[in-house]
């Protein structure tokens, strides 16, 4: 890793410490530090305010976490697969089909456990795959894809796939399966436990060892197709990977938190900024960066609408939106 990677990261880690610390003390149950470091070193699992720190808030801010260094990855993933800065696991419809795949569980299938698996992530897993794959196809030309065309399609069939997740809900056959598909849809990490957990985290380990064994082939990709091809490098099972790692990392975050838009577009803009296009140490710290960004919402989120907060994917769009804007104007 470069040296000069490492003081952002070691900034990060500090930034983020901090807001875990403040992230278990905000709540509807009053916390300081004393209590804290009770519960950590002593924990109780009797004492109510321990359980609520422990299995209450701490998985949810680990969630958080693991959500939004995810998405931070794919996006990263996105813009380098297609060449383009606008381009993130929303705009190419990459998380509206694990929306829709996540939906469709929740409204018709009645036991989401089964043998010990967690059906919702396999599902979004297998609609991100699915309507990504078929985004790429109309987005391409000649087998090369075109830019400009890759990101209507993403556009349309994210629209589509939203219509028909809307669908779903009015489908819905029950009160309770409606109001699980609605608060899901908003996005948020309410449904945050220990048991769950480990989806994200072994999700996001194999899609960062899988990158790191291929920095070599993400830095060619930069140079563009035609010189990457002439170095060698065989573009189009690159992509393919690079779309594979990407579904599942998106899929996994968006069955267990719901769509939380922005922090695909805006996390790798910010790391290729502090770090530079080809560091080593980037997609490690685009991952950091991402899960300090997801934590620092939802503890804003808690903060403006306490005590329950609001839904995490309005206040990303407080930041994403004018960011968004500000790169349509610089691209124009």
């Amino acid at each position: 890793m470069p040296r000069s990677a490492f003081p952002w990261i070691l900034a990060c880690l500090l930034l983020l410490l901090g807001l875990l610390v403040l992230g278990l003390r905000v709540g509807s149950y009053e916390t300081d530090f004393a209590l804290l470091t009770r519960t950590l070193l002593h924990y109780n699992p009797q004492d109510p305010a321990h359980l609520v720190l422990v299995e209450l808030r701490l998985p949810r801010l680990l969630l958080a976490l693991l959500a939004g260094a995810a998405l931070a990855v794919s996006g990263y993933l996105m813009q380098l697969m297609v060449n383009n800065p606008l381009a993130d696991p929303y705009l190419l419809g990459t998380a509206s089909g694990g929306a829709l795949g996540a939906s469709i569980t929740f409204a018709f299938v009645p036991v989401l456990m089964i043998g010990g698996v967690y059906l919702p992530p396999l599902a979004a897993l297998g609609g991100a795959l699915g309507v990504t794959l078929l985004v790429v196809v109309i987005g391409s030309r000649r087998g090369r894809i075109v830019p400009a065309q890759l990101l209507l399609a993403g556009v349309a069939l994210s629209s589509l796939t939203t219509a028909l997740g809307g669908l779903l809900t009015f489908l819905a056959a029950t009160e309770e399966k409606l109001r699980t598909i609605t608060f899901w849809a908003l996005g948020g990490f309410e449904r945050a436990s220990w048991a769950i957990l480990p989806y994200p985290a072994v999700t996001l380990l194999l899609g960062l060892s899988a990158l790191w064994l291929l920095q070599k082939n993400l830095n060619l990709l930069l140079l563009g197709e035609e010189r990457a091809v002439a170095l060698g490098l065989p573009v189009a099972r690159t992509r393919w990977l690079l779309l594979l790692i990407a579904s599942g990392l998106t899929g996994c975050a968006v069955a267990l938190c719901g769509p939380i838009g922005f922090v695909g577009l805006v996390i790798p803009h910010i790391t290729r900024w502090l770090l530079g296009p080809v560091r080593r140490g980037n997609l490690l710290f685009c991952a950091l960066l991402g899960g300090t960004f997801m934590v620092f919402c939802d503890l804003l989120a808690r903060l403006l609408y306490p005590p329950a907060g609001l839904p995490v994917g309005l206040v990303t769009a407080l930041f994403g939106v004018p960011f968004f804007v500000y790169l349509l104007r610089k691209q124009s």
